[in-house]
């Protein structure tokens, strides 16, 4: 009996779609003839090839395996151009009309995962998150200790602190060979920053600026919906620039961070400070992958 030919199938991705928090909504596939639906990416049978549209942290592990199964995993590089397609075709938004319209998108607006990518995005997520645990426990409870006098709580701050520093070290050294971080380093001149650590795992260089912007709220996005989180890493490592600088701790390679620190107010100053630190990290990106200065998905 005659085994079925692989294929190539089309993935609208759903973070929610394996033990989603919220209300859980499966991912839905195009194999060229027909939609269906599947739980998790590791359903798929039979296949050569899987593009997604985007890449959640929830379908991390299931992408690894795929990809450890000789399956080749493909995401969009923006996905902005779904909604180009929809618009050209008079489309409303569906999860079956998207993974229908990825199948018309040409391979080259779509970029190749790899087992190392996936497995050091698998190694990191969990440190992340305890991260980001501890960040939001800390803050709430030095809140408490300022608003409601807990003093009992120092001792718990001070021990989540020495926890949260051992964290941000793992972080690190999982970048520590990485060579955008370094030359990103390099060039906002500084040792070495969680925050950038963090930035660098969950930005995706490769779309277009307007792209990264958007995503980390430095647009006139007038609905608001940007990630939160990864602003936050932003200004925070921003802030670290901008106070290093002003004290004369280190001096940047960029000279142009320079300028906007000491010439502007400095809300001013810390808004394009983000704004520089993102081209910056665009710019060695796309030195140490070698591609052109045409942004990714156009």
């Amino acid at each position: 009996m005659k085994s079925k030919t692989a294929k190539t199938v089309y993935v609208d991705t759903s973070a929610t779609a394996t033990n989603g928090k919220q209300r859980q909504k499966p991912h839905v596939v195009y194999d060229g003839d027909k939609t269906f639906k599947v739980s998790r990416l590791t359903k798929l049978k039979n296949v050569d090839e899987v593009f997604i549209d985007s890449l959640f942290p929830e379908v991390y592990n299931d992408v690894l395996r795929l990809l450890k199964r000789s399956v080749k995993v493909y995401v969009l590089k923006d996905t902005r151009m779904l909604k180009k397609l929809r618009k050209e075709n008079n489309l409303k938004k569906s999860d079956e009309i998207d993974s229908q319209l990825l199948s018309k998108i040409p391979r080259e607006y779509f970029r190749a995962l790899t087992v190392q990518e996936m497995e050091r995005k698998v190694k990191l997520q969990p440190l992340i998150n305890e991260y980001e645990l501890l960040s939001r426990r800390i803050k709430i409870l030095k809140q408490w200790v300022k608003n409601d006098g807990y003093d009992w709580l120092r001792d718990d701050i001070r021990l989540m602190e020495e926890d949260k520093k051992k964290i941000a070290e793992k972080i690190i050294e999982i970048f520590s060979d990485d060579a955008i971080y370094r030359d990103a380093c390099r060039m906002l001149g500084i040792g070495d920053s969680v925050d950038l650590a963090i930035l660098l795992s969950e930005l995706r260089l490769e779309t277009s600026s307007a792209a990264i912007r958007g995503y980390l709220g430095l647009t006139n996005n007038r609905n608001g919906r940007y990630n939160r989180s990864m602003r936050r890493h932003l200004t925070q490592l921003a802030n670290a620039v901008y106070v290093d600088v002003r004290r004369g701790v280190i001096e940047p390679l960029c000279k142009e961070l320079i300028d906007i620190i000491t010439m502007k107010p400095k809300d001013k100053a810390l808004f394009k400070l983000q704004a520089k630190i993102l081209k910056i990290l665009k710019n060695v990106w796309r030195t140490v992958n070698e591609v052109s200065d045409m942004p990714a998905g156009r």
